[in-house]
């Protein structure tokens, strides 16, 4: 039974009352009678005492309802908005009833989510539409001669997408669940999908709809308002509070679907605001289709520019500069000098090596101990370096996952995955723990030391970081994470920094993806194996000023 919200005392000296709209086919109307002097002394008597600015507000609702509705009213106009009155009682709260006019009115003021302006009011689904019903339940295949549109075709735009669709050609679906110009199919659950979306049906496509779909028709009430009106927030929140939640899914049914609430304006203003709308939105989707054209641009613009500075062709060269080698040497005394204060492990520069250029102007690679052959390594080298750089393997300047000496008790950084930010933003959000819970079973980092994803998607999509200001200095966290630590004489974290972020270092990374779908990830014989091309210090430092003046110009 469709019902009827009321949304005002009667304080007007021309309208008397309104009456409601009966369930279809009768149609809304309106009783008037002028009142007596004596009545309207009473009644500017009673206000006198009573006015406040909820009261004259409630009043101007009113005069601007009844005015609209009389004159829809008067000039043929059939509708179904319910009116929006309220009983007799003048408390100012929202009343609903029976549009039959059975039963006793009930106070709804805990449903009603926000004010609306003059002229507007609420109607349930169920007053201004049919019957929602659902759809089809029978399986289709790519085979058949209609569509049948499912969640997935609905977007969260309140379009459909049809792009991936499957068919039928069965007769009695095709003729049982057709759909009409105008229509709203509504996704009653979220196994795969947000439940809850909405979409416009235009009928560019004949179509029919799936078992996961309600379709309801709106009456005489613009569907493409109700469209907009549900792809709100106010009609997701509602959707949360009303779902039923099942093992792998959430639902809501046809019942719960009726008693939503829909703010409707008069229908001469619906058609504005569609109107509005389709206009703006589709600025919006320009804007939106530019900036993903932009955006693409700014991320060859950004990979250009890091392959420019590991390739040494960002900055200019200072033939004054100590040149890369000297570095590397110094580095890799820290590093013993490292392990003799217990701070690194042995296995930490085992397999360090040396790269240099033979007489024959050929690349030749030895173990930095010099206890083996030095083996030329020329097919290896992916690119021409400047003078004063030097190639190593990316394990030689730095140490791989080491650990930290901290004691039980003391506070440190935990980082899941889900708190490191996307994009090479270099932010994080750590929960605060003592070392003896996370010590254990996570990975291990310090202030100084490069952290970075090694699975996939989220090694793509940036999850890197430099560890600073943690806790106490030290932190863990998940697992898939790789942590590069540097000697204090060694690299310059943000160059390291960068070039893990470059498409030389990534692209080659994922050609190596090991591991089933969706569990890939980088293994350790990768970095064992990649060629860092190393400036001298004081260019490092030069590159990644140019870097980041790069990219605040454009945002990235």
């Amino acid at each position: 039974m469709t019902n009827c919200i009321f949304a005002t005392p009667i304080r007007s000296s021309r309208f008397a009352s309104v009456a409601f709209i009966c369930g279809c086919p009768l149609f809304l109307f309106c009783v008037t009678y002028r009142q007596s002097s004596t009545e309207r002394r009473a009644l500017k008597t009673r206000a006198s005492k009573r006015r406040s600015n909820r009261d004259a507000h409630i009043t101007r609702f009113y005069n601007a309802c009844c005015g609209r509705v009389l004159y829809e009213f008067e000039q043929g106009i059939g509708t179904r908005l319910h009116a929006i009155g309220r009983p007799s009682s003048s408390d100012g709260l929202p009343y609903e009833k029976r549009a039959d006019g059975e039963g006793k009115a009930k106070c709804i003021e805990s449903e009603i989510p926000f004010e609306l302006p003059e002229g507007w009011s609420w109607a349930r689904v169920a007053s201004i539409s049919d019957e929602p019903s659902y759809g089809t339940s029978k399986k289709s295949d790519i085979e058949g001669t209609v569509p049948v549109l499912r969640m997935g075709n609905i977007t969260r735009a309140g379009t459909i997408d049809y792009s991936d669709l499957v068919y039928t050609s069965d007769a009695d679906d095709i003729a049982k669940y057709d759909l009409h110009p105008g229509d709203l199919i509504f996704n009653r659950t979220n196994s795969r999908a947000w439940v809850g979306k909405v979409a416009y049906y235009d009928g560019s496509i004949p179509a029919i709809y799936a078992g996961y779909l309600i379709r309801f028709r709106a009456i005489l009430i613009n569907p493409k308002y109700i469209n907009y009106a549900m792809c709100t927030q106010y009609e997701r929140n509602w959707c949360a509070s009303v779902k039923t939640d099942g093992v792998n899914q959430s639902n809501i049914n046809a019942r719960k679907l009726k008693s939503f609430l829909i703010p409707v304006p008069p229908l001469a203003e619906q058609l504005r605001i569609v109107d509005a709308l389709d206009k703006y939105l589709a600025l919006v989707d320009g804007i939106e289709r530019d900036r993903a054209d932009l955006d693409g641009l700014l991320a060859q613009l950004k990979s250009k520019v890091l392959d420019l500075a590991v390739r040494g062709e960002l900055v200019e060269h200072d033939p004054g500069d100590e040149p890369a080698s000297e570095l590397l040497s110094r580095i890799r005394e820290e590093k013993l000098a490292m392990v003799g204060r217990g701070e690194l492990k042995p296995k930490d520069v085992k397999n360090d090596t040396v790269i240099f250029t033979g007489s024959d102007g050929l690349r030749y690679e030895k173990p930095a101990d010099g206890k083996a052959e030095a083996k030329c390594i020329e097919g290896e080298i992916p690119f021409e370096i400047p003078e004063g750089w030097s190639w190593c393997r990316l394990l030689t300047p730095v140490a791989l996952d080491p650990k930290n000496d901290v004691d039980d008790e003391t506070p440190a950084s935990f980082l899941p995955m889900a708190a490191i930010e996307e994009g090479f933003r270099n932010q994080y959000h750590p929960e605060i723990r003592r070392w003896k819970e996370i010590k254990k079973g996570f990975t291990q980092f310090a202030d100084g030391d490069v952290v970075f994803a090694k699975i996939s998607p989220c090694f793509e999509n940036g999850k890197y970081f430099i560890a600073s200001c943690l806790e106490s200095g030290a932190g863990a966290g998940s697992t898939e994470l790789y942590v590069l630590r540097s000697s204090s004489k060694g690299l310059y974290r943000k160059y390291l920094f960068y070039f893990l972020a470059s498409n030389y270092f990534m692209g080659d990374a994922k050609k190596t993806f090991m591991g089933s779908v969706g569990q890939q990830r980088i293994k350790k014989d990768y970095l064992e194996r990649m060629m860092l091309p190393v400036p001298p210090l004081d260019e490092q430092h030069r590159i990644v000023k140019t870097i980041e003046a790069a990219f605040s110009l454009t945002n990235l």
